[in-house]
């Protein structure tokens, strides 16, 4: 039976109890009219009295009702004038539409609006996302937004209203906290709600609930509840949209289904921005519309924060900034006069009694991390109320509606950069020197499954200040001299990048440099100097390399290097192709830069433009391209040709239907030809062994793909006098087969061999071949092993290697033996990769610890080692002291990495000796 109960709050004369004993039945559903209704002070004094009578709906219906009130009261506006705290803009009205790219899955590269993140929520799934985005690219605004909308049931779409309840919170506001209802309590209720912890931590588990914390990266240390929640160890099961500056959450990317960035503002959206923005103020939008054109601005219009900046300041006066600092400091400027016409003082008296002091609060306050303090810190400065009145801070944001403490926070986290930036460049040189040495300069990952161990650091995390501080000191060559060949020194910028562009290559720490360069107006001649005499011999610019890296590396484009500095660019994933393409066409007319290589991934219609556009083979263009295949369906429409002077051609997913790719280079004086998971027709083989026997030119060879056997083109490669590097894959070889091997062996000519194999396939004498080959191979510098049993080949210890990689073998104690006796001859061993286990059926072979001691000791006497790499290494406790002694002994060591690490009999002390050993200064370390 279902009974509809009406109870007139006003009267309350009856008891639940009372009237299920009248009534004499047995109810299956109960519905409940309350009247007055829910939202009465008397309604709400009966539920927060007599909450134990009424079932978890009303509850859920009161949260709902204080949540959406807070809401409304609390995320309407938006406040980006520091020296206004008061005064917001509209977020309905000024909002605009963010753009986001997945960059995880099988969709990844997608492009998605802001609301269409939460749709595969409602389907079940993705309960856990990650929305990425460089400083004040609008995730809190973003946050914001979205808890805003829910707030609003009737105009909200159908993704964000579809959730009962909608919980916004700071990361911070779980530091301290039991619970996630504690913190909803203490940050998001009034006082007297009246909602018991208990029912609200029923209503979380019970109701369909988002929840969105925003800014990871200003509290992700000492907060548990927050680790948890990502991890899926509280609420687990509950929707989680978590915001972050990149490279904060490395270490955690796998809790996440679904991984987003912030996209910066393309040329619609600024127009929308700006014209909002002068809607907003009731002027004219002519002003900021035709700031929009000037080029030396676009990346800085790109960000929606510094945007509206611009536009603050177009109002002031008409002078363009082309920097962040240069901005920055013209805000700074403003706030300082505004401040002292209203406190009635000098700007003299503002700067030295006001700002200077804030200048320390903030430096204090970043060292900690926090944008928000409290008051019992206030308390230490002088004047803190004046401090106030400044613009920056406002001590009108009370965290805690349950507590009465007041306290400060500042108007964006970008603008604590900003100040603190400010009070290291007022240091004395020797200061600001030791502030900078004690900083880190290299990337470390370290996340030890087993124990529960993560530790995340990337140098991008340095670089808001960093940055500043190169913009705020420009003027003072020395100084800036001093922290840029310190920057150069540490980050290893004069070195060549340690593999060619990849897969999974990545901006690393050596980009720190340009991105800091990215800062200055004019590099100083006395810096011009040092980047000239310290330059590297090639830079990789990759697809995920920041606006900054771009603009710093056109800043070295205006140096004179003689001879030019090469390099490469990756364009094959890049989300703004139009602006990529003007970067490198910038850099092809540059007299200081060799564009040397360029990566690129088109589909029919691209192929053509970006050839043509790119003028790839061209005399005074980009000679060697890279073409990713796999979305190119068919022949171009135009006929299609490279330049005549292409030199280096490689093609990645290649098959027959693309074979027109190898037509367009048949009369081309290629240097390298390199075909990557490639399928072969009997038309691709002919046309390839054109390539090889007409170009006598040709220096490098790779013919590589997965389970397949290229021996067949071992007699044409044994005609090439000039082959110097071959990487190919050889499956079940015929005798005529190594004969060719041999013959090219022998020849002594190789610098670089990579063999791509199967395991179980090879003959004796096929290793025989090989092993006897390493006796005359003295020109041999680099060798790449996979999938081949080295226990075959004890004439490796007569090579003299510089980089040596030993890929998907299984690698046991005899195996070890042969392996540690090369190393002990191989003093010049720049780079090693050990794999130590592969097996189809994940069946680890054991190696025994004396093995791995033996080994570890022989890698110590490779003193030149630079780049260690070790996958499916098993370490334990025991192992640790020799791993430790290693180390310690390669004084030259840049980068250790242990992937798919097997840590079972790792314990916490054993991790204790490890970890100040690979989290050395200098030392870029991958754990995992």
């Amino acid at each position: 039976m279902c009974v509809m109960l009406v109870i007139l709050v006003a009267e309350r004369k009856l008891r639940f109890s009372q009237l299920f004993a009248c009534a004499g039945v047995k109810f299956t559903k109960l519905h409940l009219e309350l009247d007055p209704p829910i939202e009465h002070p008397e309604t709400v004094h009966l539920l927060s009295c007599k909450w134990y009578l009424f079932p978890l709906q009303m509850f859920c219906k009161r949260l709902q009702h204080e949540l959406r009130t807070h809401y409304d009261d609390k995320l309407q506006f938006i406040y980006t004038m520091p020296w206004l705290p008061t005064e917001g803009f509209s977020l309905k009205e000024t909002f605009v539409q963010r753009r986001l790219r997945l960059t995880s899955g099988d969709r990844k590269g997608t492009e998605v609006k802001m609301d269409e993140i939460l749709a595969s929520v409602g389907e079940g799934r993705n309960k856990r996302i990650l929305v990425e985005g460089d400083p004040a690219q609008g995730k809190s605004t973003l946050c914001q937004a979205l808890a805003f909308a829910w707030s609003q049931p009737d105009k909200a779409s159908e993704n964000i209203k579809s959730f009962d309840l909608v919980i916004l919170l700071h990361a911070g506001d779980l530091r301290g906290q039991d619970s996630v209802g504690g913190a909803i309590k203490e940050h998001l209720l009034p006082i007297d709600c009246g909602i018991p912890s208990r029912q609200l931590e029923e209503l979380l588990q019970e109701k369909n609930v988002l929840l969105i914390i925003d800014a990871f990266d200003e509290a992700s240390t000492e907060n548990e509840i927050l680790q948890q929640l990502i991890e899926g160890k509280r609420l687990k099961h509950k929707p989680l949209l978590v915001t972050s500056r990149p490279n904060f959450l490395e270490n955690k990317q796998q809790h996440f289904e679904s991984r987003f960035k912030v996209e910066g503002y393309n040329y619609r959206e600024r127009l929308e921005h700006v014209k909002r923005y002068a809607e907003h103020k009731n002027i004219a939008s002519a002003p900021f519309e035709s700031m929009l054109e000037e080029e030396s601005i676009i990346d800085l219009c790109s960000n929606p924060l510094n945007l509206t900046l611009l536009c603050l300041l177009r109002e002031e006066d008409t002078q363009l900034r082309i920097t962040r600092t240069a901005l920055y400091t013209s805000i700074h400027r403003i706030i300082k006069q505004k401040a002292a016409k209203r406190l009635k003082l000098t700007e003299a008296e503002v700067e030295e009694s006001l700002l200077r002091p804030l200048y320390q609060f903030a430096f204090e306050a970043h060292q900690k991390n926090e944008t928000v303090v409290r008051e019992k810190d206030s308390k230490k400065v002088q004047n803190f109320q004046r401090i106030c009145e400044v613009g920056y801070l406002t001590n009108e944001v009370i965290i805690s509606r349950l507590q009465k403490e007041v306290r400060f926070q500042f108007t964006h986290k970008t603008f604590v950069e900003f100040l603190t930036a400010k009070h290291i460049a007022e240091m004395d040189r020797k200061e600001r020197m030791n502030w900078m040495q004690h900083l880190r300069y290299a990337d470390c990952y370290i996340q030890i499954h087993g124990l529960a161990i993560g530790d995340y650091f990337n140098v991008e995390q340095n670089e808001p200040i960093l940055g500043f501080l190169f913009g705020l000191l420009e003027e003072e060559s020395a100084e800036l001299t001093q922290m840029a060949s310190l920057v150069i020194k540490e980050t290893r910028f004069s070195y060549e990048p340690h593999h060619p562009i990849s897969f999974d290559s990545s901006c690393d720490a050596s980009h720190q440099l340009l991105r800091l360069l990215a800062e200055l107006n004019v590099v100083p001649p006395e810096l011009v100097d040092v980047i000239c005499k310290r330059r590297p011999p090639l830079i990789n610019i990759y697809d995920d390399c920041s606006v900054s890296c771009r603009r710093g590396m056109l800043k070295l484009c205006n140096l004179r290097f003689q001879p030019p500095i090469r390099m490469n660019v990756d364009l094959s994933n890049s989300p703004d192709e139009e602006e990529m393409m003007s970067f490198v066409q910038k850099l092809i007319k540059s007299k200081s830069i060799e564009c040397s290589k360029i990566w690129i991934n088109p589909n029919d219609t691209k192929l053509w433009n970006d050839v043509r556009g790119l003028r790839i083979g061209q005399a005074d263009s980009v000679q060697q391209v890279s073409i990713y295949c796999l979305n190119i369906k068919g022949i171009p429409c135009e006929e299609f040709s490279f330049g005549n002077h292409l030199s280096e051609l490689e093609l990645i997913s290649f098959n027959p239907s693309r074979s027109f790719l190898l037509e367009a280079a048949l009369h081309k004086p290629l240097t390298s030809l390199q075909l990557i998971r490639c399928e072969l027709d009997d038309r691709c083989i002919s046309l390839i062994r054109q390539l090889l026997r007409n170009q006598r030119n040709l220096q490098r060879v790779q013919l590589t793909s997965w389970q397949r056997h290229f021996g067949f083109f071992l007699a044409d490669f044994a005609q090439m006098e000039n082959l110097q590097s071959l990487e190919i894959s050889l499956i079940d070889s015929t005798d005529e087969e190594m004969r060719s091997l041999e013959a090219i062996l022998k020849r002594n000519k190789l610098s670089k061999l990579t063999i791509h194999g199967d395991y179980f396939s090879y003959s004796r004498s096929w290793y025989s071949v090989l092993n006897e080959g390493f006796n005359s191979m003295s020109s041999l510098r680099e060798l790449h092993l996979e999938r081949v049993n080295i226990i075959h080949l004890p004439n490796l210890r007569h090579l003299y290697l510089i980089n040596f990689s030993l890929r998907d073998s299984e690698l046991n104690d005899d195996g070890i033996a042969v392996l540690s006796d090369a190393l002990r001859s191989w003093r010049n061993l720049q780079q090693l990769r050990i794999h130590f286990n592969y097996d189809d059926e994940d069946v680890y072979v054991s190696v025994a610890e004396c093995s791995l001691r033996k080994l570890f000791e022989a890698i110590a006497g490779c003193h030149r080692l630079q780049i260690l790499h070790f996958d499916q290494l098993e370490m334990g406790d025991s192992v640790v002291p020799s791993v430790c002694r290693m180390i310690e002994s390669l004084k030259q060591l840049r980068k250790f990495t242990s992937e798919d690490q097997r840590n079972e009999s790792l314990t916490e002390e054993g991790f204790k000796q490890l970890e100040p050993i690979i989290k050395r200064n200098g030392l870029n370390t991958f754990v995992s």
